[in-house]
């Protein structure tokens, strides 16, 4: 559904993260995914590949028909460091209501590990099917 392009890791290669907003998880249908690639020297590689839903150790929340987590990706780096943390969507979640989920990254690239999530509501903002996270831009 999506794709962003930047250095998870900090090693100088880019890496890719993935957005699957159609994936099927378990009987769930459309529920999401992400994946991200690693860059190399020799380009894009399976090796050290990670994979979340909202089934995965760490996500927040559970996976629901619908939610379309995945639907918009982008790897950012809000604090500088150089390595490229992940913001996921899904405008689906809590029937369109839409959330965002924040991964950060270290060393060893984009982790689950303290993950957290926001949409409208957060914000003070009117939540009930705003689709929150349709549409995050670079």
């Amino acid at each position: 559904t999506d794709l962003s392009v930047a250095d998870t890791n900090g090693d100088g290669y880019a890496d890719v993260a993935i957005g699957a907003a159609g994936e099927d998880i378990g009987t769930v249908a459309d529920a999401g995914a992400v994946w991200v690639l690693r860059g190399a020297p020799s380009g894009l590689t399976a090796t050290g590949a990670q994979s979340w839903d909202q089934n995965s150790a760490n996500v927040p929340g559970v996976p629901e028909k619908g939610d379309k987590w995945g639907g918009q990706v982008r790897l950012t780096d809000p604090n500088r460091d150089g390595r490229f943390g992940l913001l996921s969507a899904a405008p689906g979640e809590n029937t369109n209501d839409g959330v965002v989920w924040v991964f950060s990254a270290g060393s060893g690239g984009v982790t689950a590990s303290g993950s957290w999530t926001y949409g409208a509501g957060s914000l003070g903002a009117p939540s009930a099917d705003a689709l929150f996270g349709a549409a995050i831009d670079e």
